[in-house]
C-alpha cells in the first residue's frame, strides 16, 4: 500500500514538472498586461511603455500598458496581488510599493512580501536635494552648518511619502531640524522653490536638472547611492553622511504563485531589454538610470534590505498616512 502511494505521489509531482514545463515552453501565447500604479506622462508612465515595447518584441506578444494611479500605488498593486499568477498581469512597482506602504499604512490591503513574486529592479529615477538660488548654500555640509547655526530657520519641500522619508532621514543623520512643507506635487513644490516659499526641496533629477543647467535653482546633492550619468559632477547626499541611500527605484513584479519557469522567462526578457543601448540612452535622456538586477532572487533580498531602512525610519519619526 505504501509503495503504491509512494508511486502516485511521485507520478503527480513528475506531472506537475512537465506541465509547468511546457507552460514556460510555451509562455507567452498571449497579450500580458503591464500595470503602471500612474497616470500617463510621469517617469514611470515613459519607462513602462519603453520596457514594454521592448519585452513584446522580445517575447513575441504584445505588453499592453494599463494605468491604474492612485492612493501611492496601491490602488494598482492590490490589483495585481489579487491577479491570477500565470505570468499575464504584472506590475511596475517603486520603493513606495513594496518596501514603505506596509509601514506608512495601518491597514494595507496586499502584503508586498507575501502577495508578489520579484523579476528585477529595473531602473533607479535620480531625485536631489535642492535650493533656491539666493540661499548661502552650496553643498550638503553648507546645509547642516546652516541649519545648526540657525536651528528650526531652514525648511524644505517634500511633495511625496518618499521624499518625507528622505527629508527625514536627513535630520536624523545629520543631526538638524529642518521643517517639512508639504506640496500637492513636483510642479507646486519647484514653484515654490523658484519663487523662495521654500528654502530647499526635493525633486526628480529630470525636473531639477534643467533648471539646474539654467542656473535657476543649486542642486546639493542625489539622495541616492550613486552618481549619475546624465551629470556625473553631482555628488551623493551619501558623500557627506556615509550611508545615506534612499534613491527611488523601480521594479516589475507579478503575483505570488507564479511559476518560477515563468519568472525567470520574465526575467531574461527584462535583462535584455536592459542591456539594450537604445533603451539606455532613452532613459538616460529622461533622467531614469537603467539597471537591471542580477538575478530574481537578488532582487528579492534588496527588497528585505530596502524594507528594513525603511521601516526604521518611518519608526523613528511615527510617520503614518491613514
Amino acid at each position: 500500500m505504501r509503495t503504491l502511494i509512494a508511486r502516485l505521489l511521485c507520478a503527480a509531482a513528475c506531472g506537475i514538472l512537465l506541465t509547468s514545463t511546457a507552460l514556460a515552453q510555451t509562455y507567452p501565447t498571449r497579450a500580458i498586461t503591464l500595470i503602471v500604479p500612474f497616470a500617463p506622462g510621469g517617469p514611470a508612465d515613459v519607462l513602462g511603455r519603453l520596457i514594454g515595447q521592448k519585452m513584446g518584441e522580445d517575447l513575441g506578444q504584445q505588453v499592453i500598458i494599463d494605468n491604474r494611479p492612485g492612493a501611492n500605488t496601491i490602488i494598482g498593486a492590490q490589483f495585481v496581488a489579487k491577479s491570477k499568477p500565470d505570468g499575464y498581469t504584472l506590475l511596475l512597482a517603486i520603493d513606495g510599493t513594496l518596501v514603505m506602504n506596509p509601514f506608512l499604512y495601518s491597514k494595507l490591503r496586499y502584503d508586498p512580501f507575501k502577495d508578489f513574486e520579484p523579476i528585477a529592479l529595473v531602473a533607479d529615477v535620480p531625485s536631489v536635494l535642492e535650493a533656491n538660488i539666493k540661499v548661502p548654500v552650496n553643498s550638503v555640509k553648507d546645509v547642516i552648518d546652516l541649519a545648526k547655526a540657525k536651528p528650526n530657520e531652514l525648511n524644505v519641500g517634500v511633495s511625496t511619502p518618499t521624499s518625507q522619508v528622505t527629508a527625514s532621514l536627513f535630520n536624523m543623520m545629520a543631526g538638524v531640524n529642518l521643517t517639512q512643507v508639504p506640496y500637492k506635487g513636483g510642479t507646486t513644490q519647484i514653484t515654490g522653490i523658484l519663487a523662495g516659499d521654500i528654502q530647499l526641496g526635493m525633486e526628480s533629477a529630470n525636473v531639477a536638472i534643467p533648471l539646474w543647467r539654467e542656473n535657476k535653482i543649486k542642486i546639493l546633492g542625489l539622495t541616492g547611492g550613486k552618481r549619475i550619468a546624465i551629470a556625473p559632477e553631482i555628488p551623493t547626499v551619501g558623500e557627506t553622511l556615509p550611508g545615506f541611500d534612499l534613491g527611488i527605484w523601480q521594479s516589475v513584479v507579478a503575483p505570488a504563485g507564479t511559476p518560477k519557469e515563468i519568472v525567470a522567462r520574465l526575467y531574461a526578457s527584462l535583462a535584455k531589454v536592459m542591456a539594450s543601448d537604445e533603451i539606455k540612452q532613452k532613459l538616460v535622456a529622461v533622467g531614469i538610470e537603467p539597471t537591471i538586477s542580477k538575478s530574481p532572487e537578488e532582487f528579492g533580498a534588496f527588497i528585505k534590505s530596502q524594507a528594513a531602512t525603511r521601516e526604521k525610519v518611518i519608526k523613528a519619526v511615527g510617520m503614518k498616512l491613514d
